[in-house]
Formats: structure tokens, C-alpha cells, sequence
């Protein structure tokens, strides 16, 4: 079930995976961009509970966004003008659902536990695992709802760590 989105995925997954090079700070990563299957068995893992948690957020975040679409309709509004009305107040749009803002902090943050216990040969970076390991799956439905979000939940705290 496709959400009601007006935004190009395309920018979104560059603007996504782009973004954390913008900032100084964070685990140091590998460069590595390769598939799942390639990579350590505990970010396999933690990949596979990412995807199951989808099976509940997607339909989730989905009954939200029709919520905030259904408030921004009135009788003098067309359901287009409602989307944009409902984006404005909630750029992320459907990824603006806060329990899906935490499943990925979560994830992310996970993701950096994980790699904390690596050399730097084995990491790879929490964007990679949440957004083009979607990619390559073919989950584009879950892609399409991830790239809503204009950057990633995190930040660096005071010692440069994600937090």
C-alpha cells in the first residue's frame, strides 16, 4: 500500500545518505556500500529485525498520515490541497509519526553500538544499513517512507558520538 506522498525519492535517498558527511563526529565508518549478505552477521541481524519492525510501522505511520490529511480537509480544500497542507505542518510527512522518528534513532543507534565493537575494516555505516540495504531489497514502499525524512533523527553529543 503505497502512502499518499508528494516528494521525490530519488533526492530523498541522496539528501539520506549524503547527509551524515556533512558533520564532523559519529563512529568512524568504513566506506564500504556493499549488500547485506556481504556484510558481518550482527548487522545482518540487526537488519532483519529493521525490515520485521516495517511490518508494524509502515501500516502505522500510513493510518497517521491519513489522519493528519483527513484534519487538513475541509469543505472548500481538494484532498491534493489537504497533502500539502498536512506537509507543510509536517515536512517528514508520514515519517513524521513519532513512534517511527524512534524506530529509527533506534535503529541508528543500534547500528552504532554494533559497529562500536568492530575495527574500522568491519563497520559500515548506520545510512547504509537503514536506507540502501532497504534498496537493495526491494522494499521500496519502505524506502519511499524513509526518504520523507529531510535528515536522519540523530545528533553528536558534546564528546562527538551519535546520540
Amino acid at each position: 500500500m503505497p502512502l499518499d506522498v508528494v516528494h521525490n525519492v530519488d533526492r530523498g535517498v541522496y539528501r539520506l545518505m549524503s547527509a551524515p558527511k556533512d558533520i564532523q563526529g559519529g563512529t568512524p565508518v568504513s566506506d564500504y556500500r556493499g549488500r547485506v549478505d556481504d556484510a558481518d552477521e550482527q548487522l545482518q541481524k540487526l537488519f532483519e529485525h529493521y525490515v520485521e519492525g516495517f511490518q508494524f510501522f509502515y501500516p502505522h505511520c500510513d493510518r497517521w498520515w491519513k489522519g493528519c490529511i483527513a484534519a487538513a480537509l475541509s469543505g472548500e480544500r481538494t484532498r491534493e490541497e489537504a497533502v500539502d497542507v498536512a506537509f507543510e505542518h509536517r515536512p517528514a510527512g508520514p515519517a513524521s509519526a513519532p513512534e517511527f522518528v524512534w524506530f529509527i534513532r533506534h535503529f541508528w543507534l543500534r547500528c552504532d553500538r554494533i559497529n562500536k565493537s568492530f575495527p574500522l575494516s568491519r563497520r559500515i555505516a548506520p545510512e547504509v544499513v537503514l536506507l540502501k540495504w532497504l534498496i537493495d531489497a526491494g522494499k521500496q514502499d519502505y524506502v519511499t517512507l524513509v526518504t520523507c525524512m529531510p535528515y536522519w533523527p540523530i545528533g553528536l553529543n558534546e564528546h562527538g558520538e551519535w546520540c
